[in-house]
């Protein structure tokens, strides 16, 4: 299933900063899930490469690590960031569907991050996660919770509320699995896993200085050609100045952010 936000070079970029924003919720995934030093991970759906390049940073630069994903320009991307950022041959990136792909060795660690929200079928994604990791391995994702309330304001922020609430409006039309976060553990088991280990976590900030406004502004960019097609319509929002004007609203109101629920799921394979 195709990536819904398509892969612009402008929206590559708002992957990587929006990986920044993900990064601590993964890693606590990642490390909870028993990622240690000379494991071999396949990073499925790898984007721009920040899953893989984060799984490869904590294990010390020691084991192996494959991201794949079905799109040539965010593979080329992922592979530019590694050897900017010194990687070594430890990590690797492959142009390949996840459907399509076969493992040459078993992994000990499957992982993906905001890959299910995308599939028609959450569950047949998991199964072929299975057949990539050996016996005793671990299968690892993490989700966006597309679900009421998205992202909130308190006290409330007009702006902030009015721009998550359409956030939400057009991923849910536009997403296969929007509601995926919150059946993960049924979508496990289905797929022949034992009940996972979780992890739910909400991002919450404000002040002059939070990354909330500029997450925001930047989705907005994304989603905005699909407000029409998805039948929503809202007041006038300038994409230009969104950010500093979301920034000014909440600081004139007073306002804790919180952001969309993050549900992490992992198990080891029987």
């Amino acid at each position: 299933m195709a990536y819904a936000l398509g892969h612009s070079p402008k929206e590559l970029e708002r992957l990587t900063f929006q990986a920044a924003v993900l990064e601590p919720t993964t890693q606590r995934m990642l490390v909870n899930a028993g990622l240690r030093p000379g494991m071999r991970v396949l990073d499925l759906g790898c984007g721009p490469g920040d899953v893989a390049m984060l799984a490869s940073r904590l294990m010390g630069n020691k084991g192996y690590v494959l991201g794949i994903d079905m799109n040539a320009d965010a593979v080329q991307l992922a592979r530019s960031r590694k050897q900017a950022q010194s990687y070594g041959r430890n990590v690797e990136f492959e142009k390949c569907a996840i459907e399509n792909f076969v493992a040459d060795h078993p992994f000990d660690l499957v992982v993906g991050r905001y890959v299910l929200i995308h599939q028609e079928d959450p569950t047949a994604i998991i199964k072929r996660a299975l057949k990539c990791v050996k016996s005793g391995g671990t299968v690892a994702f993490h989700e966006l919770c597309i679900a009421a309330p998205f992202a909130e304001s308190r006290p409330k922020a007009k702006l902030w509320d009015q721009v998550a609430k359409t956030i939400f409006g057009v991923l849910h039309a536009n997403l296969p699995s929007p509601d995926v976060a919150n059946r993960l553990a049924a979508i496990f088991v289905a797929a022949g896993l034992p009940f996972p280990y979780m992890l739910h976590e909400r991002s919450c900030g404000g002040g002059p200085d939070s990354q909330m406004y500029r997450w925001a502004a930047e989705m907005m960019k994304s989603i905005d050609p699909k407000l029409i097609p998805s039948g929503i319509t809202t007041e006038s929002l300038p994409l230009s100045t969104l950010e500093a004007r979301l920034r000014t609203d909440s600081l004139a109101s007073g306002s804790q952010l919180v952001g969309p629920a993050q549900i992490c799921a992992w198990a080891a394979a029987r």
